[in-house]
């Protein structure tokens, strides 16, 4: 460590190793140049000689303080409040000083309280230096011009070492702050850097768990599928296809989730024709099934489309199940349109010849049905083969 570069080592953060290194170097320029400015002041007997004491008195204290506590926010307080005392009691009760420099220290006090306190701090004493200003030219400014003197050579001196001194000031302290801005834009773009780098790692990352899941998904509908093909009642199978299509809902939208570049949202036409097929697929004995969706909207969140992309299939698979038994080919049409306060309208209907159930009749994909449209908090309304389902977006 040398006289103006104190130690730092037990300061933390490169934000308070700046401030209490600038804190020093400022008191110690002002002690300094007052304990000289204050021998010319005593050899030229100058009115303010008592106020060059005091401003060493405490520009000494300051730095016997700063020493021992590396505490630098009492100092910016000790200086501003000071530091307005002193300038503009000397600003009104000097009158044959020339007060060229009480206005540069005016703005060194106001840029202290900026950076040193804050941006209230600062306001609240541009206010009180206006006050200041504004009654020292209202009551004072002209009797002072009234009785300056030309200055002898050392107050000419003693002068000019004062106002270098405060512009020294002013700059400094200037320069402290755009080297506080660079130093804080350079780290705002190192922690934008690297949160993007690990947002990089967790897209990847959460892609791959999706890759995984759906891979195990695909294992077991494999599983059943051999399992299916052991079977010998009808009914068994047509119960193990129902559960191979609600397990292959499920892997197709984790599917969709690693493929889509935006892992909230799954583009809703692409999902629905893909299940469709895969549904109309697996679940048809033969007769050709035509399926077409039209939408409003791109995309729907991953909350919505799971409890859909259910119902979807319960509906294709009760439409195979029951409205193409005898028909040669079908047509089934879904429409998803943009409701009222933010809800969506789901419009599903086949051309099939359906066998009604009996009144008494509580099927699992009806029940199944209702409860993914409570999940979906809505309702819907069913007319012959076509059903209107009205639904909350879960993802808002």
């Amino acid at each position: 460590m040398n006289f103006y570069t104190p130690e730092t080592k037990e300061l933390d953060s490169f934000f308070d190793k700046a401030k209490y290194t600038m804190t020093w170097r400022i008191t110690l320029v002002i002690f300094l140049v007052f304990t000289l400015i204050t021998s010319v002041f005593i050899l030229s007997n100058t009115p303010i000689t008592p106020i060059a004491f005091i401003v060493i008195g405490i520009s000494l204290s300051s730095l016997l303080y700063l020493k021992f506590t590396k505490k630098y926010t009492h100092l910016f307080w000790i200086f501003v409040l000071s530091g307005t005392i002193i300038v503009h009691y000397a600003l009104n009760n000097t009158p044959n000083s020339v007060h060229f420099v009480d206005f540069l220290w005016i703005i060194a006090l106001i840029l202290a309280a900026f950076i040193g306190l804050g941006k209230k701090i600062g306001f609240t004493f541009i206010i009180i230096h206006s006050i200041g200003i504004i009654f020292f030219y209202t009551f004072n400014l002209n009797q002072h011009l009234s009785s300056v003197h030309p200055l002898t050579t050392p107050l000419l001196i003693s002068g000019l070492i004062e106002i270098s001194v405060s512009l020294f000031c002013i700059t400094y302290l200037i320069y402290q702050y755009y080297s506080f801005n660079e130093y804080f834009s350079k780290e705002l773009e190192t922690s934008n850097f690297q949160l993007i780098k690990k947002n990089e790692e967790n897209v990847v990352l959460v892609k791959e768990i999706h890759h995984r899941v759906k891979n195990n998904l695909q294992i077991i509908i494999s599983l059943l599928r051999l399992q299916k093909g052991e079977l010998e009642s009808d009914e068994i199978k047509r119960h193990f296809t129902e559960a191979i299509n609600r397990i292959m809902v499920m892997s197709l939208i984790h599917k969709k989730l690693y493929q889509e570049a935006e892992m909230a949202h799954i583009e809703i036409k692409p999902y629905l024709n893909d299940l469709s097929k895969d549904v109309i697929h697996i679940s048809n004995m033969g007769s050709p099934i035509t399926f077409t969706i039209d939408s409003e909207f791109e995309k729907i969140g991953f909350k919505t489309i799971v409890p859909l992309g259910l119902l979807v299939n319960e509906l294709l698979s009760n439409s195979i199940k029951h409205a193409f038994t005898k028909a040669p080919g079908g047509l089934i049409s879904l429409h998803l349109l943009t409701g009222k306060n933010n809800k969506y309208v789901l419009v599903y209907k086949d051309n099939g010849n359906w066998i009604e159930p009996t009144s008494d009749y509580t099927g699992f994909g009806l029940g199944l049905i209702e409860t993914l449209t409570e999940q979906l908090e809505g309702y819907f309304t069913r007319y012959q083969s076509e059903y209107t389902f009205t639904f909350n977006n879960l993802d808002t």
